[in-house]
């Protein structure tokens, strides 16, 4: 038996979907809303998620790979999936890229060339560098290709391009330059003759902020799951004036406790014996480590949940288990539920306090959460 479970909330990712429906709905135009579900979608698990969005009524699916379209296709048989990542030996796809269903998106000319010319071939969308220095073209690179793939008769359904930086500030003067630049792109596509595209350019954090910018579809990721973008994007809702968004997070991570014993003052705990006991302290043993997902960087530095209080982490994190300070917590027996993201009666520890107390971004603290554990769907 595994050490840990995810939970995923069916409610709550029907209301998060409600709430984009809403905004793309505002827009009084036919706005598809894509779900993405790459990367294990954002590691809550993407076999359990595609059940939940098609629930939820979502447009079409967002991956990164082929592979990940794959699976969503075994699932269902005629959705659109937007493939937005690199294939890697694409001359050696043919027979796995012939769904006219598959959205792929493209970034150099000889993809382009090739998808065109397969006797059943996917939906070709372009992709144009706008100010992330990534994938795609801009100026006078994006001209030539637009340029010979006319040239070529080769077909264009899709226009796509992606915000470097909505989600990192509060002032949007560069997310507002690039979408006057994807603008100035789609005008060189059309006058190439590439007219009746589907434009898109907004993630979570620009769908939230800029009406403009959604264009006709959203790319939903880490909203989807009921997480904001940053707290840069929060704040930014409220200096423009915009009605709060109330998103509600998908997943609760969970474990229990797998050992308890107590040790006297000065004992030291764990890996490198980083931690030393100032009292007499009553240890508690969770079978979660790094190798679970649980970042390494929470050694000494993080809380878990038992019976509605924190446990401190101590010492350091090791690679299938970590040890928690429940001293303070007299009820706690071997057994007991540990929450490591989620609610224990009126306490609460998100994915944003993980990544908060890690130094890094709520994306990576669910992404890396292992996804051989067991993902159950709860109402």
């Amino acid at each position: 038996m595994l050490s840990a479970k995810i939970e995923l909330s069916r409610s709550a990712l029907v209301h998060n979907v409600r709430i984009f429906r809403e905004l793309i709905e505002s827009n009084k135009q036919k706005t598809k809303f894509c779900a993405v579900l790459k990367s294990n979608a954002y590691g809550h698990g993407i076999y359990e998620m595609i059940d939940l969005c098609l629930d939820a009524s979502v447009d079409l699916f967002g991956v990164n790979s082929l592979e990940e379209a794959q699976i969503i296709r075994q699932k269902h048989k005629t959705i659109p999936i937007l493939i937005m990542g690199d294939i890697p030996n694409i001359r050696n796809r043919a027979n796995d890229l012939s769904d006219t269903n598959f959205w792929v998106i493209v970034s150099r000319l000889v993809e382009w060339e090739f998808l065109s010319n397969l006797d059943i071939r996917p939906r070709i969308h372009l992709k144009t560098d706008t100010g992330m220095g990534r994938l795609g073209h801009s100026g006078e690179s994006l001209r030539n290709i637009l340029s010979e793939a006319h040239s070529k008769g080769l077909p264009l359904e899709g226009i796509a391009t992606h915000f470097a930086s909505t989600e990192d500030f509060t002032e949007h003067s560069y997310s507002q330059k690039q979408l006057k630049t994807f603008q100035e792109h789609i005008e060189i596509a059309n006058s190439f003759g590439y007219t009746n595209l589907i434009k898109h350019c907004a993630a979570s954090a620009s769908a939230l902020l800029f009406d403009e910018a959604r264009m006709d579809m959203v790319r939903i990721g880490i909203a989807l799951y009921g997480l904001w973008p940053s707290m840069e994007t929060k704040l930014s809702m409220k200096l423009l004036g915009k009605p709060e968004a109330v998103l509600k997070p998908v997943l609760v991570w969970k474990s229990q406790i797998q050992h308890i014993q107590e040790v006297p003052t000065g004992t030291f705990i764990g890996y490198g014996s980083t931690y030393k006991t100032t009292s007499p302290t009553r240890v508690g043993v969770v079978p979660v480590g790094y190798y679970e997902g649980l970042d390494r960087k929470l050694s000494n530095n993080g809380y878990m949940l038992v019976a509605g209080k924190r446990a401190r982490i101590l010492g350091r994190i090791c690679m299938n288990m970590t040890m928690i300070d429940i001293t303070h917590i007299d009820s706690a027996i071997l057994g007991d539920e540990v929450v490591i993201i989620g609610s224990s009666q009126n306490e609460y520890v998100s994915a944003d306090d993980l990544s908060l107390w890690s130094n890094t971004i709520n994306y990576e603290t669910t992404t890396s959460i292992l996804s051989l554990l067991p993902r159950n769907i709860i109402d």
